[in-house]
């Protein structure tokens, strides 16, 4: 393209200075201003040169309006889908529902992640032939009364009258992970997800909390526990404002659930190594069975 224009921007520099030529010879002027010759070789290749840079240039023009144009368009789309100051009122609003409600908060939040995790991990498990309601709904009603409600009651109540002498951060942030984690988790966060169980699938409730026993001792139930929540409970009573706690406890357990999930039936299990009738079974988001 740029070729041809040379060609033509040559053709018609030759043209007009022919013009100028035959009509100084043809009707010759004795004035000193009206003798013309005829342009050089490198006046014509001066000549082409800047008609060149002018087409160029104008080029470049066009391709920048363009580009400024696609800019402005990709700004105004996303000012449509994103209004600006869009998601700090979404965030002062779930902040607020939070510091109002934190109870309900709290059971939407647990029993909301449950469902979900748990719908997850029966997709994941190769035993499992159809969806296990009866394990789901123990799940969110565990979820939603123990971790959830349950839990903003002991961070947000009980805890500030406990530790109520305790001024240092992270001193009362030491205190508070040891306290929930030797003392809470063995005794009222982990024993309800077995008896929740029990009562689901209508099996004694001595035998749910002899599995728990079970668990303990045998398989290290504890060390698991302790091994995840203690650092994520540092940092929760560290960083996390009181009124998201509850829902940073729920994110944690809910990529815990699906880590485990993906951990236990990774490799070649198939459904052959199922046994006939599986024993019901109940991911309980902190117990980490």
């Amino acid at each position: 393209m740029n070729h041809r224009m040379t060609s033509i921007a040559t053709a018609l520099l030759l043209v007009c200075s022919s013009a100028r030529y035959t009509s100084a010879f043809v009707a010759p002027n004795h004035s000193s201003h009206a003798h013309r010759s005829t342009p050089s070789i490198q006046e014509i290749h001066t000549a082409t040169s800047s008609f060149n840079v002018v087409v160029s240039t104008n080029k470049l023009g066009r391709i920048s309006n363009r580009s400024h144009t696609n800019s402005c368009k990709q700004t105004e789309l996303g000012a449509a889908l994103l209004p600006p100051g869009k998601l700090a009122a979404i965030g002062i609003g779930v902040a607020k529902f939070y510091k109002a409600s934190p109870l309900v908060a709290g059971f939407l939040t647990a029993s909301t992640k449950a469902c979900l995790a748990d719908s997850m991990a029966q997709y994941r498990d190769v035993c499992t032939t159809k969806f296990d309601f009866k394990r789901n709904i123990a799940m969110v009603l565990y979820s939603g009364t123990v971790l959830g409600m349950l839990c903003a009651i002991m961070y947000n109540h009980i805890f500030p009258v406990i530790f109520a002498g305790e001024t240092r951060p992270i001193i009362l942030a030491v205190k508070m992970t040891l306290f929930d984690g030797f003392i809470n988790a063995p005794l009222i966060w982990l024993p309800p997800a077995y008896i929740a169980q029990a009562l689901i699938y209508q099996y004694p409730k001595r035998e749910a909390i002899q599995k728990y026993v079970t668990d303990v001792k045998e398989n290290g139930l504890l060390k698991k526990y302790w091994s995840l929540w203690l650092p994520a409970s540092l940092t929760n009573f560290m960083f996390v404002p009181a009124h998201f706690r509850v829902a940073f406890v729920a994110g944690v357990s809910f990529f815990w659930m699906i880590i485990l999930s993906l951990v236990a039936n990774k490799g070649d299990q198939d459904v052959d190594s199922c046994p006939v009738e599986p024993e019901p079974r109940l991911l309980a988001p902190r117990a980490m069975d």
